[in-house]
């Protein structure tokens, strides 16, 4: 493998290590508003 390719590979592999961070933390504020509503519908319905 020849330096460009491992240069663009490793390009490629921080996008996607990026890429997966966003979407974790996007999955965490989802989780919480999920959560938010749950507990409002729950205390809603008591």
């Amino acid at each position: 493998m020849n330096q460009k390719k491992i240069d663009e590979m490793t390009e490629l592999l921080l996008r996607i290590e990026k890429e997966l961070k966003e979407s974790k933390q996007s999955l965490e504020l989802l989780n919480k508003s999920i959560d938010k509503y749950d507990k409002y519908a729950f205390l809603n319905v008591s």
